[in-house]
């Protein structure tokens, strides 16, 4: 029977949809959302009402998911208002010409590959349709890279979800031929089948004129992208990066094919602790602080420029074991863990820097963890 899109249409496949959502969100990340039913094991909330959502089956069985609300079904939007921040959209365009995609996620055993555009595809189309013309989203900075190559924007700072962690907004401009174009998205062939939407594109870089760049090194030559990291750290970044210790341009260049920047901000929490997550990321610009639920009022580490973390994430694959959060506003790198295995798995030589590389820091901080560890214990014996 193969992979099939469809609505969710019946009790049954909402339902099925719902407990996907938990299987991934709950078993898979690790996370706690405040709307999980965890006796039933679903996952599913007041919008849920309101909007569509898909599935992807498979054999009768969901294997992906992905909802789209229509602004103008909303009763009350002061909640999309205040996540999306998205007050200068509704004042220039009417409620009807705007919608919101979220629930966006995949089986591991599919990702990775194209099926995933089948779901955006099919829900783009309906947004077509509807006749929108903007359409909101988040995503985690991990999959930034991945949402812009589809055509959607940065727009506004990040924020912290208590539920989803740190979460950057994002925009599409669902007729802007140009920027499907520049970006190469799967999706441009759908979008020729509407006229260009030159008016959407003339408010966004009139309100968001910080926005207008792309700071992913997919869709920037290797020598540009380099450049943008050097105007962060403000030097070579082959020799102020601990990472990059001991490689060269080139070597740098491949590990970083799927890299972005992302700038954060005073109080940010870039890391959550519990989470399962192997981004790794790099510390260009600012200050962050490491620290432990456990020990809230004991600082672990702190990260300055060229320092790396996330590594235990990367490394192991277990659960995040430390908070990070920023302690100033911060230029940071962040690289895909998956990209970073594979890079591993094809180059033994850049593999053995890498670990290294990402060793030496880890150390470090055991390092002085057993101090305080033993600092501790010596004071309570001696007490």
């Amino acid at each position: 029977m193969g992979l099939q899109v469809r609505l969710a249409a019946t009790d049954e496949e909402r339902e099925a949809v719902f407990r996907f959502r938990y299987r991934v969100y709950v078993d898979e990340l690790c996370l706690n959302p405040r709307e999980a039913e965890h006796r039933e094991k679903i996952l599913h909330d007041g919008l849920d009402d309101i909007g569509l959502s898909y599935g992807l089956f498979e054999d009768g069985k969901v294997v992906g998911s992905l909802r789209i609300l229509f602004f103008e079904d909303v009763d009350d939007l002061d909640p999309l208002i205040k996540k999306y921040n998205c007050k200068p959209a509704l004042d220039a365009f009417s409620e009807s010409a705007i919608c919101a995609t979220s629930r966006f996620m995949l089986d591991p055993n599919l990702r990775g590959g194209r099926v995933i555009l089948k779901l955006m595809s099919a829900v783009f189309r309906d947004a077509c349709k509807r006749g929108a013309r903007l359409n909101f989203g988040d995503c985690s900075p991990h999959i930034l890279p991945f949402y812009e190559h589809l055509g959607y924007r940065r727009y506004t700072r990040a924020y912290n979800d208590t539920s989803y962690g740190y979460k950057l907004p994002i925009l599409m401009l669902i007729r802007d031929l140009e920027r499907f174009e520049q970006v190469r998205s799967p999706l441009l062939r759908i979008a020729r089948e509407q006229d260009n939407d030159q008016g959407a594109r003339d408010w966004f870089e009139k309100i968001y004129p910080d926005y207008l760049g792309i700071e992913s090194a997919s869709f920037v030559s290797d020598e540009a992208f380099f450049d943008m990291l050097s105007a962060c750290v403000g030097q070579d970044p082959l020799h102020s990066v601990s990472l990059f210790k001991g490689m060269g341009k080139d070597d740098v260049a491949g590990i970083l094919k799927t890299a972005t920047l992302i700038r954060c901000h005073n109080g940010d929490r870039i890391i959550n602790e519990g989470e399962r997550d192997n981004t790794l990321f790099v510390m260009l610009k600012g200050v962050a602080e490491v620290f432990s639920n456990g020990a809230a009022d004991r600082t672990v580490a702190v990260l300055a420029a060229g320092d790396t973390f996330g590594e235990i994430g990367l490394v192991t694959e277990l659960a995040r074991s430390a908070n990070v959060v920023a302690k100033s506003d911060c230029e940071v790198l962040v690289i895909s863990g998956d990209f970073l295995q594979r890079c591993i798995q094809q180059d033994p030589e850049i593999a053995a820097r890498l670990l290294l590389n990402l060793s030496c820091p880890l150390a470090e901080r055991l390092s002085v963890t057993t101090s305080h560890v033993m600092a501790n214990a010596t004071s309570s014996l001696l007490s």
